[in-house]
């Protein structure tokens, strides 16, 4: 049987929460790694050993003597393995990705600050009396959010097993919570009871922001068969309101690949399929600030907002987390051509996602 070694795939988040970021699939296609007649091991004095394909070098014509090879940047080691008679892939890749994400969250906390009310004294006079940030107890019942990430990613292939990538791009989003507003206060508290309850009110907070960061792919297969495991970190700074979202990706994933017929009548060329299935872990972590008065809330919220909020300083805290970590994935990568893949994953279980993306290579 055939060995075949695979382009490796980045999982991006995000997003990232994003996310993601975060999360694009890249498989190797069969001409960027060497076919073999006999099975041999690339040994380049190093501990690290696989075996690879090997084809037999094309013999030159005498008549027209040795002819010398340029010698590419990367990956390392070309030059020695092409005297062995190795094909390299493309060493390079552009990607553009795009990623919707929804998932549960975990609202660590929420906290107001800088809040002050405005006390009458008779008809022209007032005064200002703050209001302590553990004045309200905010309790959050469930949480549900929603991001789209668009990123571009250049990645390289260091060695024929690992490729290294740079994402950049843009995060955008909401997240909504039920939340229930109540006093340690008497007083403040028989106001809240006194307006039929602060309970399964609506806190919503969008964001956008940019997105940036890299990973690493290591990539191997045996046959038509091929295992990736991509590990990424990406961060993304806010610019509606304060904050970032960091989030840390470990995707494993186990494939197979399949030959598709090309079509004579049309001059398409022969092209390949590869289907896999795979996880993911996150750890996100997103934290927000901002002005109070830059949010809307539910209309009792929002009257309790204005009167501690006049004078329009106050401000909020939002710490959370992802809910559940892991998620299931099932992916698809269709080669058209030698320099062309389109890619689609779908992410499900706790967290759903969809991801599309499109590479040159080169």
């Amino acid at each position: 049987m055939k060995n075949n070694l695979f382009k490796g795939l980045l999982a991006f988040s995000s997003l990232t929460l994003l996310a993601p970021v975060s999360e694009s699939a890249n498989l190797i296609k069969e001409e960027d790694f060497p076919v073999e007649t006999s099975k041999s091991s690339l040994n380049t004095n190093q501990s690290s050993s696989y075996e690879v394909l090997k084809t037999e070098p094309v013999s030159k014509d005498a008549s027209t003597g040795p002819q010398e090879e340029e010698d590419p940047v990367l990956p390392f080691f070309a030059k020695e393995a092409r005297e062995r008679g190795y094909e390299l892939p493309n060493p390079f890749g552009i990607n553009i990705n795009y990623m919707h994400i929804k998932q549960d969250i975990v609202v660590e906390d929420i906290k107001f600050s800088n809040l002050a009310m405005k006390i009458p004294l008779g008809k022209k006079y007032f005064i200002n009396v703050p209001i302590p940030s553990n004045l309200f107890e905010i309790g959050v019942k469930s949480t549900k959010q929603r991001s789209h990430t668009e990123t571009l990613r250049l990645d390289a292939w260091v060695f024929p097993f690992m490729n290294v990538y740079g994402v950049i791009g843009k995060t955008k989003g909401s997240s909504l919570s039920k939340v229930s507003v109540s006093s340690s206060e008497k007083n403040v508290q028989g106001i809240i009871s006194a307006m039929g309850g602060m309970d399964d009110l609506d806190f919503k907070l969008k964001f956008k922001g940019k997105t940036y960061g890299g990973g690493v792919t290591f990539a191997g297969g045996v046959g038509n068969w091929f295992g990736l495991v991509d590990l990424n970190y990406t961060e993304t700074k806010l610019d509606i309101i304060s904050g970032h979202i960091k989030a840390f990706t470990l995707a494993p994933r186990i494939g197979y690949r399949f030959k598709t017929p090309g079509i004579e009548s049309i001059n398409y060329p022969e092209g390949h399929l590869s289907l896999w299935v795979g996880t993911m872990y996150q750890d996100v972590t997103q934290n927000f600030n901002g002005k109070l008065s830059d949010l809307s809330f539910s209309p009792k919220l929002q009257g309790i907002i204005n009167a501690v909020n006049y004078k329009k300083e106050g401000q909020f805290h939002v710490n959370q987390h992802l809910k559940s970590p892991w998620n299931m994935l099932v992916g698809a990568r269709y080669e058209a051509g030698k320099h062309f893949d389109i890619i689609t994953e779908v992410g499900f279980n706790k967290r759903k996602s969809i991801f599309v993306a499109g590479e040159f290579r080169f």
